[in-house]
């Protein structure tokens, strides 16, 4: 069984969970290595604070998985939403309109299940598998979806030269407020981000070197809140930041899988609260400072508003 250090009393929220990530079946590169144990972490979880976590999605069928999962859990949430690397859907659905009010159904069939839209943006890193003029007008559309259904954002930017930045300056009042997720850019890049009313989600990827833990201590703390990306983006030992975790979980490889126990290299959203440890100690505050911080702030962006979407076309 997983054994934690963790501070009694601390409340957490996982704000980024791939939810329909095969690992979580015990799936790996499409090979069953171990029995599902999605009760299990899901048990973790709950001991270690966290209160919600949010089914982030990226394509129309991730965004079903994600509903059907959160409205079977009264504890987990879903984003409707298409990721710029897979925005070609759109046209190879044969008509993008269409994809573009399924979309807007499963707002409407979700309720207060679909707390946001995303995880949507710009990645130029991966153009192989969608050109950035797809990637831009797609953007754009789903910006539109935000907006007819006055729900906040979980963006997502990978090098984008400026161009996400412009957008999001452009399209600021068609949106209520949103997350740029998995934040790894510059302080700089943060700041301008916090100006225009965004909050900042950090996982293990946000910590990998000291750079980048330089311009987490600079986020405000009315301006961030805290993910996993789980299974992905876990904090590893060769990381910066693992020197500032406190919390020791017991795990195991998946080929010696034991139910109970953590997969070594799955990340799982019990390990929000390694981020949160890691945060504290770099800002040299409590960790319950900014678990409380963090929790309050998701709470503003994700659970504050009423999704209004209705089925008119776009």
């Amino acid at each position: 069984m997983a054994t934690s250090t963790s501070p009694s009393g601390l409340r957490l929220i996982d704000t980024c969970v791939n939810l329909q990530d095969t690992m979580f079946q015990g799936i790996y590169n499409d090979k069953q290595k171990h029995e599902p144990d999605w009760e299990s972490i899901k048990e973790r979880a709950a001991v270690n604070g966290v209160e919600k976590m949010i089914g982030v999605s990226g394509s129309l069928e991730d965004s079903r998985q994600s509903l059907a999962v959160a409205q079977q859990n009264s504890n987990i949430f879903s984003t409707v939403g298409v990721h710029p690397t897979r925005c070609n859907e759109f046209e190879e659905s044969g008509d993008a309109e269409a994809h573009l009010e399924a979309l807007a159904a499963l707002v409407g069939e979700g309720g207060a299940n679909v707390v946001a839209i995303g995880e949507i943006g710009l990645d130029y890193d991966r153009e192989h598998f969608c050109a950035r003029d797809v990637q831009m007008k797609f953007f754009e559309r789903q910006l539109d979806l935000a907006k007819r259904c006055q729900l906040p954002v979980i963006f997502h930017n990978r090098n984008t030269n400026g161009d996400f930045e412009e957008v999001v300056k452009r399209r600021r009042g068609d949106f209520t407020t949103g997350i740029v997720h998995s934040f790894t850019g510059t302080r700089e890049e943060m700041l301008e981000l916090c100006a225009l009313g965004l909050y900042i989600g950090i996982n293990g990827c946000g910590l990998r070197t000291q750079e980048l833990l330089d311009m987490v201590a600079a986020i405000p703390m009315e301006k961030l809140v805290v993910e996993t990306d789980a299974p992905w983006c876990g904090i590893k030992a060769s990381h910066a930041s693992s020197t500032h975790v406190s919390t020791k979980f017991a795990e195991v490889k998946k080929e010696k899988f034991v139910l109970g126990c953590m997969v070594k290299d799955r990340n799982e959203p019990a390990k929000v609260l390694e981020v949160v440890e890691v945060i504290a100690s770099i800002k040299g505050v409590d960790v319950s400072i900014v678990a409380q911080a963090t929790y309050q702030n998701t709470l503003a962006i994700l659970f504050s508003g009423v999704q209004v979407c209705r089925a008119h076309q776009l």
